[in-house]
């Protein structure tokens, strides 16, 4: 169906691709897996028109062709849903269906799209309320509504980019089963994940992309998980760090107590309680968009109008703090271009952006950039920051080194109190398991670490204890003793 050969891209002096050639028959689900900055964002973007090739050709039915637009793919029949959804969240869903599907991509307006759409509903078993504005849908039903959007383009080849990254075990199970069904009637899919067990479970095949070139493509039987992940790295695996039992008895650190938060007369936060210790990881499992951000926005800004009470305390209180209650936090921001780093400052700047003022970073009012410098090549060097130079601006990293500056910067003065959100959303096998490892050693070290988690199999895999966020609610389990299964009903609000 879709064969490419040789494709090479450059920007600049970095080498994103190099002769990839990979070939996608039709009724497959392929996989393209890789670490951050292997090649996978560049060669779909060709794929779907949103960037030239440097060289190379691609065959479309065993014919050469330019794909130069995201529309001239649409017109071809291939469609890409991205991770981090377009839609236009005021907008019903089908509205925003339209919105790409109707521009000519098939003509008759309006009722042709409404019929096209609900022809591909009923083949794949879904029932979506397309006149529903975007925003008051559930986060798996967003994605329905994108896919849903992609395949009225003709639904010849659809383009997943980390479609599970932000559903429950259910929701994933219920998108794996709409796959088979759309390769059963021909549609070919690449499936792009970091998640090994996924990709075995639901693909065929895999091409492999490590620093732009593929190193292996080919079928998946036989291959093991530690396999895919030596060829991806090219060595070995890091290990989980060690996770002794927590303290018996640690320092509450953070406590909240019947928290209610409205927002726009709409109860975003129900009668919340939950206490986190020194010593321990708790983690918040729970689809997106049911209160976490409510949650993580009290903690962090104690101004935010809440009924209730909440506590942050640390051994650190007494002493003078300049900037309150956020110098005893260490805060990962799930958007960690928007609310952890400023892309266009240096790599020295950003590490320095909570304490650039005070001492040993400055003295008498005037900065110390020698001290600015040594301080951060010391981090990038423990946290293997890897970047030219320091005055590098920070937009220009990968997302893993970002990520990692993030830490570094954070984990820096030994913070008693660490709130992570999504702390591996994007990132590579290599990079999700150095930040789960960080914040191990910090809990090992007797920090109390709230960890508010899409991704339940990380969760649980570093948490002490688990509650769930369903719908504003908190609901605690008895993790460990209970089973990933249980907790993946009450992420959907399941009970019983």
């Amino acid at each position: 169906m879709m064969e490419i050969r040789n494709i090479s891209k450059r920007f600049g002096i970095f080498r994103a691709l190099h002769n990839v050639s990979m070939r996608v028959q039709a009724g497959e689900i392929n996989a393209v897996v890789g670490e951050n900055g292997a090649g996978k964002t560049t060669l779909m973007n060709i794929l779907f028109g949103l960037l030239p090739p440097d060289a190379g050709t691609i065959l479309f039915n065993g014919a050469p062709v330019r794909i130069t637009s995201p529309a001239v793919a649409r017109r071809m029949g291939i469609g890409m849903v991205h991770q981090h959804f377009k839609l236009a969240p005021a907008l019903s869903a089908m509205e925003n269906i339209i919105l790409l599907a109707g521009r000519g991509l098939i003509s008759g307006g309006r009722r042709l799209v409404a019929a096209r759409a609900a022809e591909w509903q009923n083949r794949l078993g879904w029932r979506l309320p397309l006149d529903e504005p975007v925003s008051r849908l559930a986060i798996g039903q967003r994605q329905r509504v994108e896919i849903i959007q992609a395949l009225c383009a003709g639904g010849k080849l659809l383009i997943l980019d980390e479609p599970t990254a932000s559903l429950a075990p259910m929701e994933v199970e219920d998108l794996f089963a709409a796959l088979r069904s759309l390769a059963a009637s021909g549609t070919a899919v690449l499936f792009i994940s970091h998640k090994l067990a996924q990709v075995t479970e639901i693909c065929r095949r895999i091409t492999i992309l490590r620093r732009g070139d593929a190193v292996y493509t080919g079928e998946l039987a036989g291959l093991t998980h530690a396999m895919l992940a030596e060829k991806m790295i090219g060595g070995n695996v890091p290990q989980a760090i060690s996770r002794p039992p927590p303290p018996v008895g640690g320092e509450a650190r953070l406590a909240l107590a019947d928290v209610t938060v409205k927002r726009e007369a709409s109860i975003v936060l129900h009668h919340v309680s939950l206490q986190v210790h020194s010593g321990q990881i708790v983690g918040i499992a729970g689809v997106e968009g049911n209160g976490q951000s409510a949650l993580v926005e009290c903690i962090a800004d104690p101004t935010l109008p809440a009924a209730g009470k909440m506590t942050l305390s640390t051994t650190r209180d007494s002493a003078p703090q300049r900037t309150g209650r956020r110098q005893l936090l260490a805060i990962i921001p799930e958007d960690r271009r928007t609310d952890g780093l400023v892309p266009g400052l240096s790599v020295t700047a950003n590490m320095l952006l909570k304490r650039h003022h005070q001492p040993p970073f400055a003295r008498w009012g005037f900065l110390r950039f020698s001290t600015w410098r040594s301080f951060t090549l010391r981090r990038m060097q423990e946290f293997d920051i890897r970047c030219p130079d320091l005055d590098t601006p920070v937009g220009a990293l990968s997302g893993g080194n970002q990520q990692k500056l993030v830490l570094a910067r954070e984990l820096s003065d030994s913070p008693e109190f660490i709130l992570a959100v999504n702390p591996t959303r994007g990132l590579d096998i290599t990079a999700t398991a150095f930040v789960m490892n960080q914040l191990v050693r910090a809990r090992n070290a007797g920090a109390a670490v709230l960890l508010i988690h899409a991704d339940l199999d990380e969760l649980l895999a570093v948490s002490d204890r688990v509650a769930v966020m369903y719908e504003g609610q908190l609901s605690d389990t008895d993790w460990p003793h209970t089973s990933r299964e249980s907790i993946g009903r009450l992420m959907l609000g399941v009970r019983a």
